[in-house]
């Protein structure tokens, strides 16, 4: 869903989330956030209604219960508006059908109208009655031309609806493949996007992949608060979208974990993406609005793999996810290599 308030609109709304939020035993993640911004904002009568019985009984949300909520009045309403999409769509074609029906049945009734006026010109026929053919014919012909205009007008109409329901659908599809925080990937989206690079080159042979996760970030959210937390999830993709290109995939696969996907990269490239994300991200600061210093350092580690023959992404991503985790036992903020098998 896309959500259609200003700045201003959406900070109001977040005033009034935040100290809802603060009374359940879950997470403040992204889905959580969704459930008390909708709450929050009026925008899901129904998620409202449980959340209130919820607040009445003074009863807090567990893990659990916002996933199953999210998945419920969230997620499901997206599935719905894409059938609900489908079926409009449908709706408009059996219309177009059924009106190029009609046109079709009214040229077959004028078709017959000239046959039986043609008819009137066999023999001999007199002055009279060739101009009482004619007279036939200028009124065949009058119908003729406002039932084309009719039925030209008919199927512009029907064709802009059919566009403005495929865009439509392709923004809901869209937003169902991308992180709300980060305008990155989600793990859907990255999914996807796999298996069609997986179709198109039959294999992940030649191609890169890279894993990178925030050092210390709980430490981040629990000493700063999750708004700041969001705020550096927000620069860390900002650096993964600054420095991809082309065919590049990057995406947030969850909590404070990314990942980029590079076809025909070699390794020496890989590690040289891998180190300049690194230090960007070990450049930077948070920073309030003010200009003064939130957070210190922020630091990334990287696990760094490439593809092999036979080799499919699961098995890049554990290679990839074991180097990353020996990275953050060494000490954090570095690139860690895992070698393809038999290199």
């Amino acid at each position: 869903m896309r959500y259609g308030h200003s700045k201003e609109q959406s900070a109001e709304v977040l005033r009034l989330t935040l100290p809802l939020m603060a009374r359940q035993d879950a997470a403040f993640h992204p889905l959580s956030y969704a459930l008390w911004y909708e709450h929050a904002a009026g925008l899901n009568p129904l998620l409202s209604a449980v959340l209130n019985e919820k607040l009445a009984a003074r009863a807090s949300l567990t893990e659990a219960e916002v996933y199953r909520l999210h998945a419920c009045h969230i997620a499901a309403r997206d599935i719905e508006l894409a059938e609900s999409l489908q079926l409009e769509l449908k709706t408009v074609l059996e219309s177009a059908a059924a009106g190029i029906g009609s046109a079709a049945q009214s040229t077959a009734d004028l078709e017959k109208e000239l046959q039986a006026q043609s008819a009137h010109l066999d023999g001999s026929p007199s002055a009279g009655e060739i101009q009482n053919v004619v007279r036939e014919l200028t009124s065949i012909a009058r119908r003729m031309q406002i039932g084309t205009s009719q039925v030209s007008a008919f199927l512009t109409d029907r064709l802009r609806s059919v566009d403005e329901i495929g865009e439509r659908m392709g923004q809901a599809q869209s937003d169902a493949l991308l992180d709300p925080l980060t305008g990155l990937k989600n793990r859907r989206g990255l999914d996807r996007a796999l298996a069609q690079l997986d179709m198109n080159r039959r294999g992940f042979a030649g191609a890169a992949l890279l894993l990178a996760d925030i050092d210390h970030f709980k430490s981040i959210n629990d000493t700063h608060g999750h708004l700041i937390g969001d705020k550096v999830l927000g620069a860390v993709a900002h650096v993964l979208r600054s420095n991809i290109k082309g065919r590049d995939i990057a995406g947030r696969i969850g909590g404070d974990e990314f990942a980029v996907v590079l076809p025909d990269t070699p390794l020496p490239g890989a590690m040289a993406l891998a180190e300049l994300i690194r230090a960007s991200i070990a450049q930077g600061r948070i920073q309030r609005k003010d200009g003064a210093e939130v957070v210190g350092q922020v630091t990334l580690s990287l696990g760094v793999t490439i593809g092999a023959d036979g080799d499919s992404m699961e098995s890049m991503f554990e290679r990839a996810d074991s180097v990353l985790y020996e990275a953050k036992r060494s000490g954090r903020n570095r690139v860690a290599v895992a070698h393809s098998p038999g290199a």
